[in-house]
């Protein structure tokens, strides 16, 4: 399926949801700046990534994400809920919703964006989206290694050569 150049997109963006999968499936980080690459040509308004208040986020990762023109949101708890107010908010402002989750959860989030003339975009790692998820959507995008930054292995430099027995 081809893209619009000029739709007006939402990315919507289930931290725990997406980086739980891309560390326990895929054994890495997940690559925000390439998912936000994939979004191609398209102008981009939103960028929301949502992660719990009691999950550590990084001042490396807020300057990064800053520079990409997103905004970060800490729920108490879970981002369903956060997530769904702000994509049924911005539905009459954006062509295409992005979501990045597989959590079926979403699926009448997916509904009324449809019904409000959205398109909806799910992205996620396959191993973790519900399959009623990626029939629903207009648009499934499914990830892969591509999308995980696996950390270099500790430098061998000065370590002690191991002992033969």
């Amino acid at each position: 399926m081809s893209t619009l150049v000029y739709q007006k997109v939402g990315v919507f963006i289930d931290a725990e949801n997406i980086e739980m999968a891309g560390y326990n499936v895929h054994g890495g980080r997940v690559n925000y700046a390439l998912l936000i690459e994939e979004v191609g040509q398209r102008e981009v308004t939103r960028i929301i990534y949502y992660k719990p208040i009691h999950k550590n986020i990084t001042d490396d990762f807020r300057r990064f994400w800053l520079s990409l023109g997103g905004e970060i949101k800490q729920p108490i708890k879970n981002a369903d809920a956060w997530l769904t107010i702000d994509a049924v908010t911005l539905a009459d402002k954006m062509d295409v919703a992005v979501i990045l989750a597989g959590d079926k959860d979403y699926l009448p989030l997916l509904w009324y964006l449809k019904n409000r003339g959205c398109k909806v975009e799910v992205w996620s790692f396959p191993e973790t989206c519900a399959e009623v998820m990626k029939e629903a959507a207009d648009r499934y995008m499914s990830l892969d290694d591509r999308f995980v930054l696996r950390d270099k292995p500790a430098s061998r430099r000065g370590a002690k050569p191991a002992r033969k027995n």
